[in-house]
């Protein structure tokens, strides 16, 4: 008796199970894919660098949907284009995670792009259904391009543009009409922001691998501005469309003041690392990603703490990702120290491995 009880009781459940599976795929259209995430899961994907082994992509169209928001740092790879930039722009390691999005629950586009990632042979694909509506109305702030910039310029709509780099990168050139809110004194500049609250926002630095512009819009969020973007493409896709422009004085160095030869760097690290102080700016996670073996790692944003009690006995070189921390860094140090006369910085864009390894591109022959 007990025991044919049990059975009718792992049956019912058999059956609640079932029935819980039937509704939830009923739930969902016919067209979705099959790999589902939620927003909770994307999250952490939306930063820089971004995280080994994952790529967040936006499967609308590039004018009209991506370039006017999209969800930072993902890339855009339109589903009407896969076929023609599918090799060009997925990874090609087919162990990667794909996580595809488009325009909320209605949209397509992002299901269809990943049935056709898997035809590919990727065995990690998952779509984030929810999209760019839902992560907007969470309340998170969504990137924009840089040519969504250019035209709220041209139509004259109100908004604050915000330069996040070190104040020197801005006198050397910037996006017209931006300000200069460096992010390491973001606390100390809060008073150039407008007082209405509501006021669009829009944060830029150095590029896709730059992250002060990302750091100062959750600073602005904080504060309880409602209305914040980011131009990740940032001044050098500005200078790459439309030319460099004059965002600010031009600063005549004779060369670009406090920058060690990239050529002398490469030298130096290849043949005698330890005759240099090498101290790498970034945060500690793109530290953790990959590194010179002969660098320490104080974050931009601790130097100022300390400096006063740092000890230098060698020339010290600052490194970073774009030049941006790394320039913050020199003229930091030039201001604080005094005493300090061996200092520079590497004005280029670098790419560390973990092995030690980087690619270093020469900012000015960009």
């Amino acid at each position: 008796m007990r025991h044919g009880k049990r059975l009718l009781q792992v049956f019912m459940l058999a059956l609640l199970t079932l029935a819980f599976a039937v509704q939830a795929q009923a739930a969902n259209p016919d067209y979705f894919y099959k790999n589902l995430v939620d927003i909770n899961y994307v999250k952490p994907l939306v930063k820089v660098p971004n995280p080994e082994g994952v790529k967040l992509i936006d499967s609308r169209p590039y004018q009209g949907k991506y370039i006017q928001g999209y969800i930072p740092t993902a890339i855009s790879l339109p589903d009407s284009e896969f076929e023609k930039k599918a090799a060009e722009l997925l990874p090609k390691d087919k162990n990667v995670t794909l996580v595809f999005y488009c325009e909320g629950p209605e949209c397509k586009l992002s299901h269809n792009s990943a049935r056709k990632a898997e035809k590919l042979g990727y065995k990690n694909v998952k779509v984030y259904p929810g999209g760019y509506p839902e992560w907007v109305k969470a309340g998170n702030y969504p990137a924009i391009g840089v040519e969504n910039v250019k035209e709220m310029l041209t139509k004259g709509e109100t908004f604050l543009l915000v330069d996040s780099r070190p104040l020197v990168k801005f006198l050397e050139g910037s996006i017209p009409s931006a300000v200069s809110i460096p992010d390491s004194g973001f606390e100390k500049k809060t008073g150039l922001l407008p007082v209405d609250k509501s006021t669009q926002l829009v944060f830029f630095c150095g590029g896709y691998e730059c992250p002060l512009s990302h750091s100062s819009a959750r600073k602005a969020m904080a504060l309880g501005y409602s209305n914040v973007k980011v131009c990740e493409a940032g001044e050098p896709a500005w200078a790459k469309l439309y030319g460099a422009s004059g965002g600010g004085l031009k600063v005549q160095t004779g060369g670009v003041e406090g920058a060690i030869s990239v050529e002398q760097f490469k030298k130096i690290l290849a043949e005698k690392p330890d005759s240099i102080q090498l101290i790498d700016v970034r945060d500690a996670d793109e530290f953790a990603a990959g590194h010179s073996p002969s660098a320490v790692n104080i974050p931009v944003n601790e130097l100022e703490k300390k400096l006063p009690g740092m000890k230098f006995d060698k020339p010290v070189v600052f490194v970073c990702a774009t030049g941006s921390r790394s320039g913050e860094a020199y003229y930091m140090t030039r201001d604080l120290r005094k005493d300090v006369k061996d200092v520079f910085y590497l004005e280029a864009t670098t790419k560390w491995s973990k092995d030690g390894t980087c690619t270093i591109t020469d900012n000015k022959k960009k």
